[in-house]
């Protein structure tokens, strides 16, 4: 999943006392120099010391996500917002803890609460998106990938999940016209994270898959080719090119690119079912010749 986690400790503490204030900058050097549970112990006792110092639960927070005491963590960030329900860097990473955790209705609250308060905050927008389609709403995973593009247009992995969120949509769509501007939507959306990003190779993969859904098997090809120029050895993007070329009856180039697949996947045991495939493929193509 995309998110931009805020992992850095704050550094200090204006209204600390002076005793919290020590054992505060003790914690932040322990954080610094790595030994998170000397730093968890530092943090807790700063906050025994004062338990109101926000910046001591956020920190103590990151440190337990770093020795994946979860609930531990999530203790912490909700601590921290009680502290300063404004904190809208504990809100977020309360939000990313949450996901860790398949909490996910608890962490689409707090994406919207950092929403509430930064406006701007794109990647809570994106992330909430993926939460909200995830749990089955698609209409407003779209409405969240849209309002972070109105924020900044600018965003890859939003218009990515957009399109993929579009794709979704289509599926359930049953009248034809409707379901076709889905596609053409999904297309464009995928379009634009490849202007962003070219080497986006999945952008460029369900692109080719986008064109094959609209009957453009000419295009269909071509993307998949630009997808195995970022990445040579895909195998999902041979395997579908290699039916492509089979359904623009290129036979030559069909026999190449299942021998291409074959070695690239026949050491994967995601793959053993699709090499059987395209080995049953091969020998059609080839009269019955074994492959290599």
């Amino acid at each position: 999943m995309f998110a931009a986690a805020t992992g850095a400790p704050d550094v200090w503490a204006q209204e600390a006392s002076a005793s919290a204030g020590q054992l505060f900058r003790q914690a932040n050097d322990y954080f610094k120099e790595r030994d998170y549970d000397k730093a968890a112990e530092s943090y807790e006792e700063c906050l025994a010391a004062d338990p109101e110092l926000k910046e001591a639960w956020y920190n103590l927070g990151v440190v337990y996500g770093k020795l994946r005491k979860y609930k531990r963590e999530i203790r912490a960030y909700k601590n921290a917002v009680e502290a300063d329900p404004r904190y809208t860097r504990a809100w977020y990473n309360l939000a990313l803890a949450y996901e860790d955790n398949a909490r996910l209705e608890d962490a689409l609250e707090a994406y919207d609460r950092v929403v509430q308060l930064a406006p701007e905050s794109t990647d809570s927008f994106i992330n909430a998106g993926i939460l909200r389609a995830r749990l089955g709403d698609i209409d407003g995973a779209i409405d969240s990938y849209e309002r972070a593009l109105s924020i900044d247009e600018n965003q890859p992995d939003a218009w990515f999940n957009l399109a993929v969120a579009y794709a979704r949509k289509a599926d359930q769509e049953q009248a034809a016209q409707k379901k076709a501007e889905l596609h053409r939507e999904e297309q464009q959306a995928y379009q634009k994270t490849i202007a962003l990003t070219p080497d986006y190779y999945k952008a460029w993969y369900n692109l080719a898959i986008a064109y094959q859904k609209s009957g453009d098997v000419d295009l269909e090809i071509a993307t998949y080719v630009k997808a195995l120029e970022v990445r040579p050895a895909y195998p999902q993007a041979l395997y579908n090119l290699a039916y492509a070329y089979e359904e623009k009856s290129d036979n030559a180039k069909a026999i190449d690119t299942w021998k291409r697949y074959v070695s690239v996947a026949q050491r994967l045991p995601t793959e053993r079912e699709y090499v059987q495939s395209a080995q049953a493929q091969l020998e059609r193509l080839t009269g019955g010749a074994k492959s290599p």
